[in-house]
């Protein structure tokens, strides 16, 4: 399978097809619920692991800013977060990038410190969550970012 794929053009034939709709629905209900984004107009995955791990790209009316329309959106079994597309501009970097914030969020939370300051993942800053974000992260690091085929970002 090649990707980027337009979500809508999907079929049952696609890798972890009925993950795949899941993780969509779950990335699209994560950017729905900011006041921000009015709309929600596409959406392509550019990584598929079901509901492991999916990296979608998503195009949004967005009424905080005109030049925030485009917002890559991590999802599956670790908190959800977005980055828009100004920074990483390859599945690679947006994997990058969502460690470093993981890793920065897990710190403060071991070693008892705010989390206000860090990204602001929609879980509670529990050391229950600390440990298996922490898992996540490293396995992404560690197995992922070198083996994943690194997709540029197609607007």
């Amino acid at each position: 399978m090649k990707y980027p794929l337009a979500f809508k053009s999907i079929t049952t034939k696609t890798e972890f097809y009925s993950e795949v709709v899941e993780m969509n629905k779950k990335a699209s209900d994560y950017l729905s619920s900011f006041d921000w984004c009015r709309q929600i107009k596409t959406s392509s995955i550019y990584l598929n692991l079901g509901s492991t791990l999916c990296v979608f790209l998503f195009e949004i009316k967005n009424s905080a800013s005109n030049d925030d329309n485009f917002l890559w959106v991590v999802v599956g079994d670790i908190p959800s977060l977005y980055l828009d597309t100004h920074g990483p501009k390859t599945t690679a970097e947006v994997l990058e990038d969502y460690t470093n914030l993981a890793d920065n969020w897990v710190v403060h939370i071991k070693e008892r410190k705010s989390v206000k300051d860090c990204y602001p993942f929609m879980t509670e800053p529990t050391i229950e969550m600390a440990d298996m974000l922490e898992k996540r992260s490293l396995f992404i690091k560690n197995t992922l970012i070198n083996n994943i085929e690194n997709i540029s970002l197609k607007l």
